[in-house]
């Protein structure tokens, strides 16, 4: 067991999202074992979650307002995180294959790489002048980061076969662990009411995303609320058709509190996205939370979690962007059937918590 573990993450954690969630339960879950552990992380702009108590939390002050930022961001945070583990003699862990990539170039050897997900195909880049080119390098440092780390952690069985193919390397070299959900964070839920005609959607508003769905679940005459909350790049384009429907409402970004009272309390929570290879390797930490919530869910196909929850009673899976609305309308005319999935949901949920993610990560250390 390794005694010492550093963990490297360009992102702000006292920010809750997806990514960060699943950075400060590997951090926190690793001390937890009586290691120790430091985070190494762009000063973070709000308190730190309480479940990091046990970890050291090194800030580096670097920008960290937009892509541009990211090469000087990565560059001092690697350099940091690898003179503390040199000093540590600690095992070093890179979240995101960029930071791996620019942390390979610098030297570092013998790392864990933690992929959320495959940065080359983003459109993140690709959406850049020159975007091509940038997907180019993106896609050579990526590869660095790969090929020269001891132990590759993915988030899907998906994510697993296009690392493997991407980058030619064993599928059986890399771990999977999904992400996942924090119990005591929906705990508190467990008896909200359920409020008729609401439908809610929680996560970051990113170009997947399927808004015509949103639009038209917006549009049935069962529906008395679509909440969406969150923040990313299709908010500006949601609140501008809130504006002119009264059905829909737009919240922004909430406090976790806010907004799994406002999940727990939907008659249906859903996940409707435009298809890709990138969409199907995914591992949308959204709907841990509506199986652990309890919400009856409709989701588009693609993630392996989606498929799982919907063999399990607890999820209706659509491969049809154009019918996510009637899907959504048909669930909401059946209430016995919403009891049912619910059920299912919360059965399914026990299994997918962060507790469990992290005991397959330890076997790593």
């Amino acid at each position: 067991m390794s005694e010492s573990v550093v963990i490297a993450h360009g992102g702000d954690v006292s920010q809750p999202s997806g990514g960060t969630n699943r950075v400060t339960a590997f951090a926190a879950g690793l001390a937890g074992d009586g290691r120790t552990v430091v985070l190494v992380v762009p000063t973070p702009e709000d308190e730190l979650p309480d479940r990091l108590a046990d970890v050291e939390v090194y800030p580096v002050d670097v920008p960290n307002t937009s892509v541009a930022d990211q090469p000087v961001r990565a560059a001092a945070i690697t350099w940091r995180a690898r003179q503390i583990a040199d000093r540590l003699d600690a095992r070093l862990q890179f979240e995101h294959s960029t930071l791996g990539g620019i942390g390979e170039l610098a030297g570092a050897e013998g790392y864990v790489l933690d992929m959320h997900d495959l940065a080359f195909e983003s459109p993140l880049y690709g959406g850049l002048p020159f975007g091509k080119a940038v997907q180019r390098v993106i896609r050579t440092i990526e590869s660095r980061a790969v090929q020269s780390a001891d132990d590759v952690v993915v988030v899907s069985e998906n994510m697993r076969r296009l690392v493997a193919d991407a980058f030619d390397v064993a599928a059986t070299e890399i771990t999977v662990v999904p992400n996942g959900y924090f119990s005591e964070k929906v705990d508190p839920y467990a008896d909200v009411d359920t409020v008729p005609g609401r439908v809610a959607f929680l996560g970051t508003l990113h170009p997947k995303l399927d808004v015509e769905a949103i639009v038209g679940i917006a549009d049935l005459p069962e529906v008395e609320e679509v909440v969406v909350v969150g923040d990313g790049a299709n908010r500006e384009r949601l609140a501008e058709v809130a504006a002119d429907d009264q059905t829909l409402r737009v919240t922004g970004r909430l406090p976790d509190e806010e907004a799994f009272e406002l999940v727990a309390s939907a008659a249906v929570a859903i996940n409707p996205q435009h298809q890709s290879d990138l969409q199907r390797a995914s591992s949308p930490v959204k709907i841990y939370y509506y199986a652990a919530l309890g919400s009856a869910m409709v989701l588009s196909t693609g993630p392996a979690v989606a498929e799982e929850l919907q063999e399990s009673g607890a999820a209706v899976v659509v491969d049809d962007d154009k019918s996510f609305p009637n899907a959504v309308q048909c669930l909401l005319r059946d209430d016995d059937r919403r009891a049912s999935m619910a059920a299912a949901a919360s059965t399914e949920a026990e299994q997918l918590s962060w507790e469990s993610r992290v005991a397959d990560l330890r076997a790593l250390y």
